[in-house]
């Protein structure tokens, strides 16, 4: 029959956190340990052992005791049968429990003994709510007497969760092992007790005695955090590794975290290894570390190095349209390459790509082919690029990524290389999405393979007129992770200067290249370098119609177009630029080759 005696277990039950032990010498069940459930059904005899009560009904009774020995732990009994037991005359002893009620749902192990016949076996199950699955199954043995069973049992369990089974099925010490098997499923337990199923004319035929729980061996290993995991804005859980004492693992000042300091409340949680922490302010987005002191194991262990853990937090954001923009497409790429597309963050937060997607357009414009950008959260600061590919390690083989960890593989949509869309998605809505031709890349390049389109002005919608133009080759025709080299400076004049005018290509490290900087507010320049003599001569072409970004350097090396030094003296610098819309500038600069004295 059936017990709902949660409450009063609780308030009956001391908790204690060591070894158990009873061979009912004591004459009772109520102390020293306290047993609960179905207590009525059972007595201490004659013998002083523990026996169930004649009944006049058919049923399962049970009765448990507080034990949380769960890894490195033996654990030995005596059982007797006064009968044949049978499939509806059995015991299981629980090793293991996490509910008092051993009659109801749980997680925990148990012995079981009684099965048709005159051969037994001695079994270990593990029970999951109310599926049982064995563990480890013993060999069938004979009974010399048929009406009774006579044995006594041990079980062992490491620390890694390896289980051996022993028996004397003879009732003494003289153990055999019946099997072993490793199963770590359920590392915690809060009970241990035994069931008996009984029919009516057996019902006073089980018996117990000699019960011992013990530690393998000294557990003088400390506590360990292992993690730190984010509930909500308010609340984290750590996770140990192990158990803890709750006077000291329930004290908020146990625990502290970076910019908050301490929980305003810790509450244990469901699994017996895991507390709650709740902090009165919100947690802010970033990288946060959790340290926590003092609390102890249930050997009384204080926990030891390992008391940080460190995670990251990113504040619910709902992106909007305008947040996350397409800044360059690569879908011609050099042989051997492949297509790219780079996104930035235009906001001022950490923006998580999980769950967003990329796609092409199908025939009459809409998004097809859809591709997941990551199953997995992936977390892009604010202001950056970061490039979506097949194949990173082919991206950073061709072109200079300034920030080789701003990339995210994932399988690409197929995009034409002489016109089509890119789609940027979240799970609801489309972000943006840029339609391109060939005909976007500079006129006057010959040779497009491997040239990206890089964004011009990210203020601008996408789609914009002449808002997407061809990369500078200067820069090796893209770039992927970091600022677009043909996005304008409206507020910018156009210079060309020389960074030291005196240079001396000697090899010391000090000023040995002629350094040019340059600089232009617009976008799409072709640019002609050359360097003369003082009277004139043309010495080296340094570039020729080379398309240049708004903004960037190129260095003389002091050496002439044959490869041989140039002598000591003046030389002049002319830069010409030229733009598609027919605008045409010069400049000229002054820049000494010297030498030092012997």
């Amino acid at each position: 029959m059936r017990k709902t005696l949660l409450f009063l277990m609780l308030l009956s039950v001391k908790l204690t956190f060591g070894q158990v032990s009873d061979n009912f010498a004591d004459g009772n069940i109520h102390t020293d340990p306290t047993w609960i459930g179905d207590i009525q059904q059972f007595m201490v005899n004659g013998s002083k052992q523990l026996q169930t009560t004649l009944s006049a009904n058919s049923q399962s009774v049970m009765i448990s005791t507080s034990s949380q020995l769960a890894l490195n732990v033996q654990w030995d009994f005596f059982i007797q049968l006064n009968f044949d037991p049978s499939t509806s005359n059995q015991a299981k002893i629980y090793l293991m429990s996490d509910q008092a009620d051993l009659n109801g749902p749980l997680n925990g192990y148990f012995i079981q003994i009684g099965e048709n016949g005159s051969a037994d076996s001695y079994d270990l199950y593990r029970q999951t709510g109310t599926v049982a699955v064995k563990v480890i199954d013993g060999a069938t043995k004979l009974r010399s007497d048929v009406n009774k069973l006579i044995a006594r049992v041990r079980v062992t369990r490491s620390t890694l969760g390896e289980w051996k089974l022993y028996t004397d099925i003879n009732g003494g010490n003289n153990y055999n092992l019946e099997g072993s098997a490793t199963d770590i499923v359920h590392r915690f337990t809060d009970w241990f007790g035994v069931q008996c199923k009984y029919t009516a004319t057996r019902s006073n035929g089980f018996i117990f005695d000699d019960f011992a729980i013990t530690a393998l061996s000294p557990d003088v290993t400390p506590p360990e955090l292992l993690s730190a995991k984010v509930r909500d804005e308010h609340t984290i859980e750590a996770v140990f590794s192990e158990r803890l004492q709750s006077l000291s693992a329930l004290m908020a000042q146990a625990y502290s975290l970076t910019v908050l300091g301490n929980p305003v409340q810790v509450l244990a949680t469901a699994q017996p290894d895991v507390y709650r922490l709740t902090f009165a302010a919100v947690l802010p987005s970033g990288d946060h570390e959790l340290t926590v002191t003092g609390v102890k194991d249930l050997k009384g262990n204080e926990i030891g190095l390992k008391r940080t853990a460190q995670f990251f937090y990113l504040q619910p954001y709902e992106l909007k349209i305008g947040d996350l923009l397409i800044s360059e497409i690569l879908v011609n790429p050099k042989t051997g390459g492949v297509d790219f597309v780079e996104i930035y963050n235009h906001t001022d937060q950490v923006i998580d790509l999980k769950g967003l997607r990329l796609a092409n357009a199908d025939a009459s414009g809409l998004p097809a082919n859809i591709k997941t950008i990551s199953t997995v959260s992936v977390y892009m600061p604010a202001k950056s690029y970061w490039v979506l590919t097949s194949d990173p390690s082919l991206v950073k083989q061709h072109y200079v990524a300034k920030f080789p960890h701003q990339f995210v593989q994932m399988a690409m949509p197929a995009y034409n290389n002489d016109k089509g869309t890119v789609f940027l998605l979240d799970a609801a809505k489309e972000l943006e999405h840029v339609s391109y031709t060939d005909q976007l890349h500079h006129a006057l390049l010959r040779n497009v393979d491997g040239v990206s389109l890089e964004r011009i002005d990210l203020e601008k919608p996408a789609d914009a007129p002449g808002n997407f133009l061809s990369a500078a080759l200067v820069l090796g025709g893209a770039t992927p992770t970091y600022r677009n080299s043909q996005m304008e400076q409206p507020l910018v004049n156009n210079t060309v200067s020389l960074a030291n005018k005196v240079f001396s290509p000697d090899g010391d490290g000090f000023e040995d290249e002629l350094k040019i900087d340059y600089k232009f507010a617009n976008s799409g320049n072709l640019a002609t370098v050359n360097i003369y003599t003082e009277k004139g001569i043309l010495v080296r072409r340094l570039k020729q119609n080379t398309s240049i970004a708004t903004e960037g350097s190129f260095f003389w090396d002091g050496k002439n177009d044959a490869g041989q030094s140039s002598g000591v003296g003046i030389y002049i610098i002319r830069f010409e630029t030229f733009a598609l819309n027919g605008k045409a500038e010069s400049y000229k600069k002054i820049g000494v080759l010297a030498a030092k004295l012997n």
